[in-house]
């Protein structure tokens, strides 16, 4: 009995000696599984951070580059713009006169429906100006055949962007007040080539942003060119808008 009690003992011993090693390794394995799940997390938050950082500076890099690509000073540096930018410094929108402020040329020349819209625009424009500039011969334009073609870059967008509150501005000219009810309303129509469609704004304002245009352009000015038919449209819709608006002062001048 004395004996197989030893051998037990012994026994117990030899199986914890044989654990204890077991053990220290499954520490040892925790240790390290730690250190590399530390090791992770820094990793991680270190490129999080970076991404963060690498990001704010690739928003203010485009932000600051479509401000500065945005107006009349960096326009005018080709030289094609040089007399769009003589007739703009002596515009209103140019800041000319007492009355006078800075409109920016994007904030004309491209829509402001979206951001998207905006600088996909901005950049479909400047691919297309950087091919004319390197690849065409700007020379040759017609900038005064250009010039008819007026409303496919310059947008209402821009133009409502900073005039919102048009209508009630116009509202003691009666004229323009007419003529802006009808366009908001989508009466005022125009002829563009053999088909009609809803007045823009450069349509009746044709010469806006850009004063005495024509005396800058080259080849030398032709004769003014009127659309004719466009002007009589306006005409006929502003002359029905103005017999609606007095049938409606007399029938509620009736009632009263």
């Amino acid at each position: 009995m004395g004996n197989a009690k030893k051998d037990e003992g012994k026994l117990e011993e030899s199986t914890k000696e044989e654990q204890e090693p077991e053990k220290i390794e499954k520490r040892e394995d925790e240790g390290e599984k730690k250190k590399k799940g530390k090791k992770k997390l820094l990793i991680f938050s270190s490129l999080l951070l970076g991404g963060i950082v690498l990001g704010l500076v690739i928003a203010y890099i485009i932000v600051y580059a479509v401000k500065l690509t945005g107006g009349a000073q960096f326009c005018k540096s080709c030289h094609p713009m040089q007399p769009m930018y003589k007739a703009y410094s002596k515009d209103t929108h140019g800041g000319w006169g007492k009355s006078g402020f800075v409109a920016h040329c994007t904030e004309c020349h491209l829509p402001h429906d979206s951001t998207i819209g905006y600088l996909i625009k901005k950049v479909q424009v400047g691919l297309h100006d950087f091919k004319v500039m390197v690849f065409g011969d700007p020379d040759k334009i017609n900038w005064h055949e250009k010039r008819e073609h007026r409303r496919h870059f310059v947008y209402d967008s821009g133009c409502l962007h900073c005039h919102e509150n048009l209508l009630a501005a116009t509202m003691k000219k009666k004229k323009a007040f007419i003529a802006h009810k009808a366009y908001f309303s989508g009466k005022l129509i125009v002829r563009i080539g053999h088909e009609k469609d809803k007045a823009k704004c450069v349509d009746c304002h044709k010469h806006v942003g850009h004063k005495d245009l024509g005396k800058y352009l080259p080849p030398p000015p032709p004769e003014e060119k009127i659309i004719e038919e466009s002007e009589k449209l306006i005409e006929e819709s502003l002359k029905e808008l103005e017999k609606e608006e007095k049938s409606k002062d007399r029938h509620n001048s009736v009632k009263h």
